[in-house]
């Protein structure tokens, strides 16, 4: 049987981390494949924080080509527990690109956001009206107030895309 190398469709991943984060696929042609919202998992607190098993299941069941996550850092304002947290599961979607062997890179958020054409200061409703705009297939999956981190990590898999 021949195969049609050509047929076969990478996939791209994005993540924007954060609790309220998400991950997005789309294939190499920037078609959308999936989002997921970040998962999460309840700790003795009450509070959350990120189900690292879960994550590496959702990339295990796409296996991006290559992975593009936007890179953090501590948040104006923020007390010493949500910046914590926030490194909490930022390393721990490292981790989990490192342990699964994915290839992958991390971007400044200023940087990808202008290339994506979203404005300086714009709020989160900016990413969710381009992202529609540019993978109009995710139309659908952007529906909700807080699908902001859906729609940027699918920008982000974009960005992905013209790193590969």
């Amino acid at each position: 049987m021949l195969i049609n190398w050509k047929s076969i469709m990478a996939v791209i991943c994005g993540i924007d981390p954060g609790l309220a984060g998400a991950v997005g696929f789309i294939g190499d042609g920037g078609e959308f494949i999936a989002v997921y919202d970040m998962p999460t998992l309840p700790t003795t607190t009450g509070r959350r924080q990120i189900d690292a098993a879960a994550l590496a299941g959702i990339l295990r069941q796409h296996l991006p080509a290559f992975t593009m996550a936007e890179r953090v850092g501590a948040r104006l304002g923020e007390g010493p527990t949500g910046a914590f947290s926030f490194g909490h599961t930022f390393g721990s979607i490292t981790a989990v690109l490192a342990a699964l062997g994915l290839p992958h890179d991390l971007i400044q958020p200023a940087v990808w956001k202008r290339r994506a054409g979203i404005p300086a200061g714009a709020d989160k409703r900016a990413s969710v009206a381009i992202c529609k705009r540019l993978i109009p297939g995710a139309a659908d999956h952007l529906t909700r107030v807080k699908d902001d981190g859906r729609a940027e990590a699918l920008l982000l898999a974009l960005q992905g895309r013209t790193t590969t």
